[in-house]
């Protein structure tokens, strides 16, 4: 038991370190929200060290620790969701990737080969100058088991978090937990709508997501609601929380709210407007953008295949 307790005041110091006093009450927050869950904290440290694809992630990324003793993910998950998500995201990914694909995506940056530091490229067009990656990067842990960053240049428009799991009836499914912009980045990439022929870069890195979906063999896909965002849990001297304010996003791209209503279930396929429905003076930037597209989704497929089982 000493060790035990011994252990859990040192991965907080992993995870905070000690160079100031909020650092320090920070481990000790997590130190008393874990402490006494022993049973769940063998078992969440047990899953990961017999875990075939690499068996230290713990230990190169501790930030996975903070899940433990943080409500993540969504509004009130309590530590059995959240153990059980980080679980369930794990285990789909070995149905998915290869094992080394995995030990890449969970290595910190300076362990990462050359060529690789950003994850794997989903798809990129140099007319546009863009780029969109899969990585884990560990300080969106908050909302995700890992993220597609969606790049101009090297500046950050969007970036989803996001994990695989199951749903809400138990099937294969992929979470979204947010989606979210960066103020300069969305400022320089106003004229990328045009070049997209109307398509917007939020309704694009939604694009993203599902072509990665496909390749993950999942049966639904979820977005966490404004209601259900993780930073809800707590409303602190009566401020209201910052949201990241998608319910109109995902009402856009087709979703429903669920019978919880902190998850919207998205449609796993984008619907496409028939041309013969659009107005004649919009059917040849309609026309151009389904084509483009198109080429998109075989771009994504074969970057996507040297990673894939």
């Amino acid at each position: 038991m000493f060790q035990y307790i011994k252990d859990q005041w040192a991965n907080g110091r992993a995870i905070y370190g000690k160079k100031s006093w909020r650092e320090t009450r920070r481990v000790i927050l997590h130190f008393l929200r874990t402490v006494g869950h022993k049973q769940e904290m063998m078992e969440y440290k047990a899953f990961f060290e017999s875990y075939a694809p690499d068996q230290h992630i713990l230990d190169k990324q501790e930030g996975l620790y903070e899940l433990m003793s943080r409500i993540f993910l969504f509004k009130e998950s309590t530590l059995r969701e959240r153990i059980d998500a980080v679980k369930n995201h794990f285990t789909a990914l070995e149905d998915v990737f290869t094992p080394e694909t995995i030990e890449m995506l969970y290595n910190p940056d300076e362990l990462k080969p050359e060529g690789l530091k950003q994850g794997i490229l989903l798809w990129e067009d140099t007319d546009l100058n863009m780029t969109a990656h899969l990585n884990f990067m560990t300080g969106q842990r908050k909302e995700g088991l890992f993220t597609i960053l969606l790049q101009l240049g090297d500046q950050g428009v969007y970036h989803a978090n996001i994990r695989l799991g199951k749903g809400l009836e138990g099937e294969p499914a992929l979470w979204i937990g947010t989606i979210q912009g960066y103020k300069d980045g969305l400022d320089n990439a106003k004229h990328i709508t045009k070049k997209m022929f109307g398509y917007r870069p939020k309704n694009f890195i939604v694009f993203l997501i599902r072509e990665l979906a496909k390749y993950c063999k999942v049966q639904s896909m979820y977005a966490v609601s404004d209601e259900g965002f993780y930073a809800n849990t707590h409303m602190v001297r009566g401020h209201k929380a910052k949201v990241a304010e998608l319910d109109p996003l995902w009402e856009d791209i087709g979703g429903t709210v669920t019978q919880d209503s902190r998850f919207f279930k998205i449609p796993l396929e984008e619907y496409r407007k028939p041309i013969e429905e659009i107005k004649s003076q919009k059917r040849n930037q309609y026309r151009k953008r389904y084509e483009l597209l198109d080429g998109y989704q075989e771009q994504i497929r074969g970057n996507l295949k040297a990673y894939l089982h």
